[in-house]
């Protein structure tokens, strides 16, 4: 899901500790206090590599498993989103009637539901079976010790679930750097997917006539003709704001020309020569055919310019990608199609995916591990593909009549195995991304010096971390 309508604060580091230990010393919390390297580089991996753990029994013993007469009840906990409709409206209706579990499906805002459900998670209160969380906050809740290790209840991530979705799942993370305490660990599977989001391009097919632009260089030249000649005002449109939103439009330019992060010990890298190149094609190529006031645009105003036919292209969420097809929304339906984002070296997005999880001190616990293995099989992916949402399994992105009920999906599934990757696993991202949308947001307003910006902001993430414990 889009980051402009979710986290406005995560819980730091010394925040998961305090939190633990005034519930009563969780044990796990007091390995967040600092950082360490981990093994293996974070580059991204394409959705076809099967996930490196083994593929769970059989859907349909599964799904017979989940499907026998239960009874009792199952409170599901979330935060407020548009995209849990279907969810809610067709998927928990098939499951009770499947097994006879009555189902309670509780929602608040999303800043409300993180700090209620941790809260609940830390006390052992068990108001909550299952947490449906946003993908940032598995660092918080699994280095918390709060939800539930999956495997002892017979439940893989099996070789159907596209790869960055699937890496979430596990705590400590499979790769990149991890929290002090966790380096040497074996991950847990604590977490599957719930619904999958990802940015993916809306461009105009009388603009790009021959297809989506493969690369950087040929968004920004056919921008400028459609500019030149009237066809459009703007030839890219993205969100400029400080903080979230600006990193979130840098985030696939930023990733495409090869930039990282963080290295294997948290220690800023963002402002390598990949980095910088990156922040001034920004700033600079990407600004000159933007709206000119577009270091102020957020969500409404560069919707307003794809849907209301003034910019020839955009990178977005799935969710704001689907308005493009709504003539209540649209003034251009027909004329925007979808495709994987441009390149420099790769064809990098962000996602952001809903992931569900047992709450470790679960009062449902059976019905809550006989709903993360009904949820989990092909047929039910497929419901949720048909009735709105972006699944998590492969599968069900070429459903036949998914697909053309929602043409979106098999472009959602080229971008997974383009490129796709999660925001960085700390639980300090939020300030991290705060530092750089600021500096960013500098820069893109002057028109230049984004290479310099981020060496601002990398000074000023290594002093924050340092003050976090993080080396």
């Amino acid at each position: 899901m889009s980051d402009d309508d979710i986290l406005s604060r995560h819980l730091t580091r010394r925040d998961v500790l305090r939190l633990g230990l005034a519930a009563g010393g969780v044990a796990a919390a007091g390995a967040v206090l600092a950082a360490c390297g981990a093994s293996t580089s974070s580059s991204a991996a394409p959705a076809s590599a099967a996930a490196s753990v083994p593929a769970s029994a059989a859907a349909s013993e599964a799904a017979a498993s989940a499907s026998a007469a239960l009874g009792g009840k199952l409170v599901i906990g979330a935060f407020e989103d548009g995209a849990l409709t279907p969810f809610k409206g067709t998927i928990l209706p098939m499951f009770e009637a499947a097994t006879g579990v009555k189902v309670e499906f509780l929602t608040e805002p999303y800043d409300s539901f993180f700090a209620k459900a941790f809260q609940d998670g830390t006390s052992k209160a068990g108001q909550y079976d299952i947490y449906i969380m946003d993908d940032p906050w598995i660092p918080q809740y699994a280095a918390a010790g709060i939800l539930e290790d999956l495997g002892p209840h017979g439940i893989e991530m099996d070789a159907d679930y596209p790869l960055p979705f699937a890496d979430l799942g596990f705590w400590p993370p499979r790769e990149g750097p991890r929290v002090k305490g966790f380096e040497t660990e074996e991950p847990k599977l604590i977490a599957l997917p719930t619904i999958g989001d990802l940015q993916t391009l809306t461009y105009r097919n009388d603009v790009f006539t021959s297809g989506a632009p493969a690369t950087w260089a040929d968004l920004v030249s056919t921008g400028q003709g459609a500019m030149a000649t009237g066809k459009v005002k703007y030839g890219f449109v993205f969100r400029g704001v400080k903080g979230n939103p600006i990193v979130t439009s840098f985030y696939p330019i930023f990733r495409s020309f090869g930039a990282e992060f963080f290295d294997g010990k948290w220690n800023p890298i963002f402002n390598s020569d990949k980095g910088k190149a990156a922040a001034d094609f920004f700033v600079t190529k990407l600004k000159a055919i933007a709206p000119k006031g577009v270091a102020e645009f957020d969500s409404d105003q560069e919707g307003a310019a794809i849907l209301g036919g003034d910019a020839a292209a955009i990178i977005q969420y799935s969710g704001n990608a689907i308005k493009s097809d709504d003539p209540a929304q649209s003034k251009v339906v027909g004329k925007l199609d979808f495709g994987v984002v441009p390149k420099q070296e790769s064809a990098i997005a962000q996602i952001g995916i809903f992931i569900h999880g047992v709450s470790a001190s679960a009062p449902n616990k059976d019905n809550a591990i006989a709903f993360m293995k009904w949820f989990a099989t092909n047929d039910v992916q497929t419901a949720l593909a048909r009735s709105g949402d972006l699944p998590v399994k492969t599968p069900a992105f070429s459903d036949a009549q998914a697909v053309k009920d929602h043409r979106l999906l098999p472009v959602a599934l080229a971008q997974l195995n383009a490129g796709a990757q999660a925001r960085p696993r700390t639980p300090d991202w939020s300030k991290v991304e705060s530092i750089i949308g600021t500096e960013l947001n500098i820069a893109l307003a002057a028109g230049s010096g984004g290479g310099a910006a981020l060496d601002k902001a990398a000074t000023q993430v290594k002093d924050y971390l340092t003050q976090q414990g993080y080396y």
